[in-house]
C-alpha cells in the first residue's frame, strides 16, 4: 500500500487511494498524532468489500505540506471539501476517528446531501467534554509549545508512542512523528487544539441531529483521552438512532490496537447498502 501524492492550493498532499474508481467512495480521517497509515490494516476490508477507499495525511500530518494560514478546526473542515473534489469523490461514506471526528462531523453538517453514511470512532463533540491532559498542556499558549520541544526528540516520542499505542509498527510511528519534528511543524497541532471551542461544538452538536444517514459508532472501552461515556452521549445528545458497539480491553486508538474487531465492525456497516 503506496501513498499517491496530488497537489491543493500548491502545497504537496499525500494519501492512500486503494480499490476502483468506479466504487462508491469511503473517505478516512485520521486523528492527532496520526496519519493515514492509521488505517492501513482498516483499508483492505473496505475495499474487498467493493468500495474505494481514500485516506489524506491532513495537511501538516505524515508527508503533506501545512497550510500557509492557522491550521484550525475550520480550516481542515474546509480541505475534506478541497481534496473530495480534487480527487472527484461524489457521494460518500465517511470514517473518521479523533480529531478527524471533529474535522469529518463538522463538514458532514454542512455537507449533508454529500454524505451516504458515517463510522464514528473514538471522537466526541459534545459540550460536556473536559480535555485530557496533553491536550489542555497544547492549549495553553507558552506551555503547549515547550511540551512540544520535548515530544520532538525521537526517543522520547518513540517511548510515549509505543506506550499509548500498542503494537505500533515502526514505519507508521515514523509517519506520526512528523507533526513533531519542529516548532514549525508542530505548530499544525496547536493551532488545532487551540481553535476549538464550546461555541462552535455546541452548533454541530445540534447540527447532528439532522443527520438522517446511516451512523456507527465504534469505541475502545479503554480509551484514556475520550472517554467510552462519550460514545453514548454522541448517541443520546446528537445522533439517537445511531448503532454503537464498544471494543472491549481497547484503548483509543483501536484501529491499531484491535483491527480485526474493528473491521468485524465496519463490514457490518456496509452490509446494510448490499
Amino acid at each position: 500500500m503506496k501513498k499517491k501524492q496530488t497537489d491543493i492550493n500548491n502545497k504537496k498532499v499525500f494519501y492512500l487511494d486503494e480499490g476502483e474508481t468506479e466504487n462508491p467512495a469511503v473517505l478516512l480521517l485520521h486523528g492527532v498524532p496520526e496519519s493515514c497509515l492509521v488505517w492501513k490494516d482498516i483499508i483492505p476490508a473496505i475495499v474487498g468489500n467493493g468500495y474505494r477507499a481514500v485516506a489524506p495525511d491532513l495537511p501538516g500530518f505524515g508527508q503533506s505540506e501545512p497550510f500557509d494560514e492557522p491550521s484550525t478546526w475550520e480550516r481542515f473542515s474546509q480541505f475534506v471539501s478541497e481534496f473530495k473534489n480534487k480527487l472527484y469523490l461524489g457521494q460518500l461514506h465517511l470514517v473518521v476517528h479523533d480529531w478527524g471526528g471533529l474535522i469529518g462531523l463538522n463538514w458532514a453538517c454542512d455537507h449533508q446531501e454529500e454524505v451516504l453514511s458515517m463510522i464514528v470512532s473514538n471522537s466526541t463533540i459534545s459540550d460536556e467534554y473536559t480535555w485530557h491532559k496533553l491536550a489542555q498542556l497544547w492549549r495553553t499558549p507558552g506551555v503547549g509549545e515547550e511540551v512540544m520541544k520535548q515530544m520532538s526528540d525521537p526517543a522520547q516520542f518513540e517511548a510515549g508512542t509505543r506506550k499509548s499505542i500498542p503494537g505500533i509498527e515502526d514505519t507508521v510511528m515514523k509517519d506520526f512523528y512528523q507533526a513533531f519534528r519542529t516548532s514549525e511543524s508542530s505548530k499544525v497541532i496547536l493551532d488545532l487544539y487551540r481553535s476549538g471551542n464550546l461555541d462552535t461544538v455546541k452548533i454541530y452538536q445540534d447540527k447532528l441531529s439532522e443527520l438522517k444517514i446511516p451512523i456507527s459508532i465504534i469505541w475502545g472501552e479503554n480509551d484514556p483521552y475520550v472517554p467510552m461515556e462519550f460514545a453514548w452521549k454522541l448517541k443520546k445528545q446528537s445522533i439517537p438512532h445511531a448503532q454503537v458497539s464498544i471494543i472491549q480491553n481497547a484503548g483509543h486508538f483501536i484501529q491499531i490496537e484491535v483491527p480485526q474487531a474493528v473491521n468485524q465492525l465496519v463490514l457490518q456497516h456496509f452490509q446494510q447498502f448490499r
